[in-house]
């Protein structure tokens, strides 16, 4: 089994939609794609210099936030594989939607040819939304990242903050997958965030997306916590866009 792409998707409650959609068409240098006829809740957000690595999704609830697809060859059995690893399905409408261990959602969909990864966005300063953080529970976190690994085939490259955990992922895709341990004052569920790369240059971009209409929750030293204008949580970090 291969993940042949990965990409981010940003659920948005229908009422908060236009607002928030719009502000990450225009922090991530986007186009809006083309709806898809059978499935309008979705819209694709297109760079001229790449395949689609960023989409959003109209809620009919009150959810609020990202979950991962993956892109495969053969949906069934990397669902399969999933659940041998410990995932459970949640549903199948074509494509699978899971749970991972920790209690993280994501989905698999079928590869389409997907391969070229875009330039980082250079205006303010140079930065790509090019992470999705898994945050869980301090008692899931070995479990998850131990899920992850097995399951994409990626060796785990743990961090200096040992909190956080990275895989050795092929270089060809759009985004990384960062593993979280949540402290004990944060919520008690399993949930994803968006992270978006920008060196030295966090501060710049982060009144850049101040000035349309996000934010600026708290700062710290590597990376910057902010809210969109539909009030979803992202972050800023001081690593470098690759």
């Amino acid at each position: 089994m291969t993940i042949r792409w990965l990409q981010a998707v940003i659920d948005i409650p229908a009422d908060r939609f236009t607002l928030a959609g719009d502000f990450w068409r225009k922090v991530s240098a986007s186009g809006f794609g083309q709806v898809h006829p059978e499935h309008d809740e979705f819209t694709h957000l297109v760079r001229p210099d790449g395949d689609m690595h960023l989409e959003l999704q109209r809620t009919n609830d009150d959810h609020l936030g990202v979950h991962l697809d993956l892109l495969v060859d053969d949906i069934d059995t990397t669902a399969s594989r999933a659940t041998e690893l410990g995932a459970r399905i949640l549903s199948n409408p074509g494509h699978a939607v899971l749970e991972s261990p920790g209690g993280v959602v994501f989905c698999l969909v079928s590869f389409s040819g997907e391969s070229k990864r875009a330039t980082a966005i250079e205006l303010p300063s140079a930065h790509a939304v090019d992470q999705i953080c898994l945050d869980v529970p301090a008692e899931h976190f070995q479990d998850v990242v131990g899920f992850w690994s097995a399951f994409s085939g990626w060796e785990p490259n743990p961090q200096v903050r040992d909190e956080f955990c990275s895989f050795a992922q092929p270089s060809l895709l759009p985004l990384r997958l960062l593993v979280q341990r949540l402290g004990p004052s944060d919520p008690s569920e399993g949930r994803a965030h968006v992270d978006i790369s920008c060196g030295e240059g966090v501060e710049a971009v982060a009144a850049r997306h101040a000035d349309l209409g996000a934010t600026i929750v708290e700062s710290r030293r590597y990376w910057t916590v902010m809210n969109d204008p539909a009030g979803m949580p992202y972050c800023l970090t001081r690593r470098q866009p690759h």
